[in-house]
């Protein structure tokens, strides 16, 4: 919705359409709902007098402090149209990306998901019903049956208890990342260093502050006014702590390639381009060009990944599917001779 709601806004004003005006329209053909009331009162807002920016203020649910600073500017500078085209533009970058991450991130989710439910079925109601026959015919178990056996007399008398510790971890990762900075510290640098998924999406999170702060500084925000949005906008805390030491050390005089390098988790390549930046005075468009660059080296990595993620789960269940069968099914081979 609000991709769509700033691109008709750019595309009314651009046409001459005043504000309130075009605000009403854009209003209209937003489907009914709680966008929809927020739109509509921010044509009332404004006709009562307010800015386009406190208007926006009021409804920060909707709105991000990214985006209010983004209208600021576009008031300040007179730039509106300008600003609604960059601010579309970024939230449609940014929405791709993620949502490209998601599905990538999604695909062995399900396939584990998928691949846990079969063995659980199979350990649970398929693997007693050949151990009971078996055992009806008197024939002694191979190691490798007796090692099933035991799993699924684990999970039928014990599930329970499996579910309970696995709930009560859950739950206190969950308390002590919101309620303790250094456990949100932890959990976050542990997610980060997770094989395949954790570089991604620290690109991610890198990627989205070079669009982020390009934007802000090419609409005319200040550097230290763009670095407040991103540490209130930023949800990673390992970001969020470098960019408040980034922000004290400019406010100590020194450069932001110099508190990006102390940072030490910012690629060395990114504070070398910022470097250029701060001496030919072109920071704004260096972070855009650094952002696009780690949004296709995402893209990248997510392709590769999917490639390498087949393979490797297609290899591994088929391994542990294939373990159980045959130690589902030798025995049975022995059951003729039994029989006899």
């Amino acid at each position: 919705m609000l991709i769509f709601f700033t691109r008709q806004l750019y595309i009314l004003i651009k046409a001459g359409i005043p504000l309130l005006k075009a605000l009403q329209i854009v209003a209209a053909q937003l489907p009914a709902g709680k966008f929809r009331i927020a739109a509509e009162r921010l044509a009332g807002d404004i006709q009562e007098g307010k800015s386009f920016s406190e208007a926006l203020s009021a409804a920060a649910q909707y709105f991000s402090l990214f985006y209010v600073n983004m209208i600021k500017a576009a008031e300040v500078t007179g730039n509106l149209t300008g600003i609604l085209k960059e601010l579309s533009e970024h939230l449609s970058s940014h929405r791709k990306i993620v949502r490209q991450v998601q599905a990538a991130l999604l695909y062995p989710i399900l396939v584990l998901l998928l691949s846990v439910s079969i063995l659980l079925v199979l350990m649970v109601f398929v693997v007693p019903v050949f151990v009971r026959i078996f055992q009806d015919l008197g024939g002694s178990m191979p190691p490798t049956t007796l090692f099933l056996m035991n799993i699924s007399n684990l999970l039928i008398h014990w599930s329970w208890l499996f579910v309970l510790i696995l709930a009560a971890l859950a739950i206190s990762a969950i308390l002590v990342y919101r309620n303790s900075r250094r456990g949100r510290y932890f959990i976050s640098g542990l997610i980060w260093s997770l094989p395949l998924f954790g570089r991604i999406l620290k690109l991610l999170e890198i990627s989205r502050l070079c669009r982020t702060l390009g934007t802000l500084l090419s609409s005319g925000v200040t550097l230290v006014k763009g670095l407040d949005v991103l540490i209130e906008t930023t949800p990673g805390i390992i970001l969020q702590e470098a960019l408040q030491d980034i922000r004290l050390k400019i406010e100590q005089g020194k450069s932001l390639s110099a508190g990006m390098e102390e940072a030490g988790i910012f690629p060395l390549t990114l504070v070398r381009m910022i470097q250029v930046g701060e001496e030919s005075g072109k920071i704004a468009e260096l972070f855009l060009e650094a952002a696009r660059d780690y949004e296709e080296e995402v893209s990248f990595a997510v392709n590769g990944m999917l490639s390498l993620l087949e393979p490797i789960l297609i290899v591994v269940m088929g391994s542990v599917v294939g373990f159980i069968v045959i130690s589902l099914f030798f025995p049975i081979f022995t059951i003729s001779g039994l029989v006899k």
